[in-house]
């Protein structure tokens, strides 16, 4: 139904059938790196066609060599003409853009959590977690619901076919973490993006979800960072359950508006779990206000085409 949401959380213990993903086609930003470079291999092993958008060029050509029948866009995810060139070269070399994995994000240094010191001004802070984080992501669910309503029309059809946005959240997407604020609220961001989108996605033939992860080796922290982190007992998730969350999200077209959150092995048996912290269905006034917030909301995407 248009602009309808899952009532009732995923079952992650049952499995799942990848079969609907083969021969779709998917864009992944960061896309050559960590995680990013493990869901391209996930949807690359469940025969779906990959573009890889990444601004590193050795390793975005590496993977995709490694990868027949993959595709590498060089792109800067800050940078609107970036994004539109991956998104156009997708469309031209395979026809359809079915998914879209907005997953290019950063966790430098935040100058905003930094004291510049009693005897000095306060310096202006570097907002680039924002840039990539925030910004970058925009400029891909835009793009993405241009060219998933592009596939599909302005009008719900029985010829729609499926099209999925996921966004790429982090235990910083509900948990207080010792962070600095922009990565914080870049991740808690991704959530507020999808609950933007989630009632009316459906209209068109799309999906909106989130996959937000727990501590996953890769470079987004340095090594001694993550050996801190095993030193102190704190078990880390896998690159390998991240790629099956994906899929899982992708493979069952029913899921929209929901969260995986992808886990260590202790606290979900396959490495991801829906913690249901999208959902308040025992909190009767706030639904009662969340239905008066949507009636005067309009769905059609009509009304805003110029």
């Amino acid at each position: 139904m248009p602009g309808s949401t899952p009532a009732t959380p995923i079952n992650c213990e049952i499995d799942f059938d990848p079969a609907n993903v083969a021969g779709k086609t998917a864009i992944v930003t960061g896309g050559a790196n960590g995680l990013g470079q493990a869901y391209v291999r996930a949807l690359h092993a469940a025969k779906a066609n990959v573009v890889i958008g990444d601004l590193s060029l050795q390793n975005g050509e590496k993977l995709a060599s490694e990868l027949p029948g993959t595709r590498f866009v060089q792109t800067d995810v800050t940078k609107w003409e970036d994004q539109l060139n991956m998104f156009q070269k997708a469309e031209k070399e395979f026809g359809k853009i079915h998914y879209v994995v907005a997953n290019a994000g950063v966790a430098t240094k935040d100058d905003v959590f930094s004291f510049d010191g009693p005897d000095s001004e306060p310096k202006e802070p570097k907002l680039n977690i924002i840039d990539v984080n925030i910004r970058g992501v925009l400029y891909t669910a835009k793009l993405a619901m241009h060219y998933f309503i592009k596939l599909n029309g302005t009008t719900p059809s029985p010829h729609q076919v499926d099209t999925c946005l996921i966004l790429i959240g982090s235990g910083a997407a509900f948990l207080d973490c010792p962070r600095g604020p922009q990565y914080q609220c870049s991740k808690w961001g991704m959530r507020g993006v999808m609950h933007a989108l989630r009632r009316t996605t459906g209209f068109y033939g799309s999906r909106v979800n989130v996959l937000s992860p727990w501590y996953v080796r890769t470079n987004i922290l340095t090594k001694e960072t993550f050996d801190q982190v095993e030193r102190a007992g704190v078990q880390i998730a896998t690159t390998e359950d991240a790629g099956q969350a994906l899929l899982r999200l992708l493979s069952e077209t029913d899921i929209n508006g929901r969260m995986l959150f992808i886990a260590p092995r202790k606290w979900a048996s396959k490495g991801y779990v829906d913690l249901d912290i999208d959902e308040y269905p025992e909190n009767s006034l706030l639904n009662e206000i969340q239905e008066d917030q949507v009636k005067p909301a309009p769905v059609n995407l009509g009304l805003f085409i110029k």
